[in-house]
């Protein structure tokens, strides 16, 4: 934020909101797909006289994608729940996991951050050196206890695991935000 828009408020004009809004698109999109490793089960079988399981059980993903910039609002919690849209609908489990399994899933389903703007409100000291901090590391952990915890996706899917020749069903078991 303090590289796209600053600290001095006296500087912003009609372009600042947009641009905090980009910022904070890019920065959640660097950082999930950095930080993100979504665990899936895999059940598939190996066709052949017999058809056998496929060994592989589980697998581990990084993701991929982009986060749309939310638009500014004069609601926090409007925002905010655009922001988690946004989230949702912006990233897939990358092409293959660590082990070759392929599933063409969105990771993220549920919108449920929890923290609000009284949250914010009752953290803002206007003597902190850096108001701006404090806050974003409040919004930041909202959105990371959400990922860690409620928005994971459970819906099964077809899945494949080409080195093997196997085709089955995955679901997502856990995704790790760090």
């Amino acid at each position: 934020m303090k590289g796209a828009i600053s600290t001095d408020g006296q500087s912003f004009n009609g372009a600042t909101a947009n641009a905090a809004m980009v910022a904070v698109a890019e920065a959640i999109t660097e950082y999930l797909i950095a930080n993100t490793i979504v665990t899936i089960s895999y059940a598939g079988i190996i066709p052949g006289t017999p058809p056998s399981p496929d060994p592989i059980v589980t697998d581990t993903f990084k993701i991929v994608g982009t986060c749309t910039p939310p638009s500014a609002s004069d609601s926090f919690d409007d925002w905010l729940l655009q922001l988690e849209n946004n989230i949702i609908a912006g990233f897939t489990l990358a092409p293959a996991g660590t082990a070759g399994v392929v599933f063409p899933m969105a990771p993220f389903l549920t919108a449920a951050v929890t923290t609000r703007r009284e949250d914010l409100k009752s953290a803002h000291n206007v003597s902190d050196s850096d108001p701006q901090q404090k806050i974003w590391e409040i919004i930041c952990d909202g959105i990371m206890q959400w990922i860690n915890n409620t928005a994971i996706n459970p819906t099964p899917g077809a899945a494949t695991h080409p080195p093997a020749g196997s085709a089955g069903q995955a679901f997502i078991t856990n995704i790790t935000l760090i």
